[in-house]
């Protein structure tokens, strides 16, 4: 499954047009539907943990990432 995301997202990187974007990206929404049935998730879930996520971190909307993010001490 992690393989094939990998593949769909190459895919997607490499489309030329919108189509094909578009196409690809369905195929991913695909692959995380049936990723979220074989971890016994539900696509609630999923979205709660997301919004989480994003409150937490902000999102991606704005074009902005961390190339790298480093773990927090631990206070012993």
């Amino acid at each position: 499954m992690k393989a094939k995301m990998q593949e769909e997202a190459l895919e997607f990187l490499e489309a030329a047009s919108l189509k094909e974007a578009i196409e690809e990206l369905a195929d991913i929404l695909e692959l995380v539907h049936t990723a979220i049935q074989m971890y016994g998730v539900t696509y609630e879930q999923l979205e709660q943990i997301r919004t989480e996520k994003q409150r937490q971190r902000g999102g991606f909307s704005k074009g902005i990432y961390l190339i790298e993010v480093e773990a927090e001490a631990e206070l012993i």
